[in-house]
């Protein structure tokens, strides 16, 4: 079993080639840096679109040129921030470019170490249970101190339901890609990258934090419930092995939020 403890040099995964571990980790940074670039442009130009599709200022002959320039830019945008269909749409199409830019750019990098790298090898059934136990225990417990604490409590998921008038679409885009993308990039190039140089437990530490910024839609008090998840999926990939894990227990969280919700 890996030693938690000590940095992962090597990393298992036969890609280093010979290269320092601090190289590692800046070539690691640099491709996150770089995925997470285009996936926020892809998002942009995607939810532009998706403001042009559904607002009545905007004719058919209108542009994306069009919508950049109006002086209402930040007015419309804040308008649809919530539009469930515009979300998914948005969360679908960014998370396809970002997850297969995530895999191109890291077989470029580690050859034949992308597998072990990213944890592209399924876990045991009992991994998965044992994950899957523990991380719907810790949602019981957040769900809890939600409905106890006001503060903790947040109508974003509602607006988002409210609005969309494709709930499938809605499952597809931010129940399934969302949580695919987020652990390819967090658990699988992020985590994989600080392991370079660190051991798990702050790799495991710091991709959290990152997880719990990237959801700057929510106060600082609901964030604060995200760090804990993102603490939870990190362990299940560095203790599973597989990236598959996180992601499981990522897509059921988001699934029960869009059924459910």
């Amino acid at each position: 079993m890996e030693d938690l403890s000590t940095p992962a040099t090597e990393h298992g995964d036969g890609g280093t080639h010979g290269r320092p571990p601090g190289l590692e980790f800046a070539m690691g940074v640099a491709l996150f840096s770089m995925v997470l670039l285009v996936f926020m442009l892809v998002q942009f130009v995607v939810m532009l679109k998706g403001v042009l599709a559904v607002d009545p200022a905007f004719g058919p002959d209108a542009s994306l040129i069009d919508l950049i320039r109006s002086p209402d830019l930040n007015t419309v945008m804040e308008r649809y921030l919530y539009h469930g269909d515009i979300i998914a749409r948005t969360a679908l199409w960014s998370g396809v470019v970002g997850t297969l830019l995530i895999v191109g750019s890291v077989y470029l990098w580690k050859r034949e170490g992308l597998v072990d790298f990213i944890g592209l090898r399924l876990a045991s059934v009992r991994q998965f249970i044992l994950w899957t136990v523990a991380f719907l225990a810790l949602a019981v417990v957040l769900e809890l101190l939600m409905r106890m604490v006001p503060s903790f409590q947040t109508d974003f998921m509602e607006r988002v339901l409210g609005s969309s008038t494709d709930r499938v679409l809605l499952a597809v885009g931010v129940g399934l890609m969302a949580p695919l993308f987020e652990e390819f990039l967090l658990r699988g190039l992020l985590l994989g990258s600080i392991r370079h140089i660190t051991d798990a437990h702050s790799a495991v530490a710091l991709s959290a934090g990152v997880f719990t910024l990237m959801h700057l839609q929510y106060s600082w008090t609901v964030m604060l419930l995200i760090l804990p998840l993102g603490v939870v999926l990190g362990y299940a990939r560095v203790k599973s092995g597989s990236i598959w894990v996180p992601v499981l227990l990522h897509v059921i969280n988001n699934m029960a939020t869009v059924l459910l919700g």
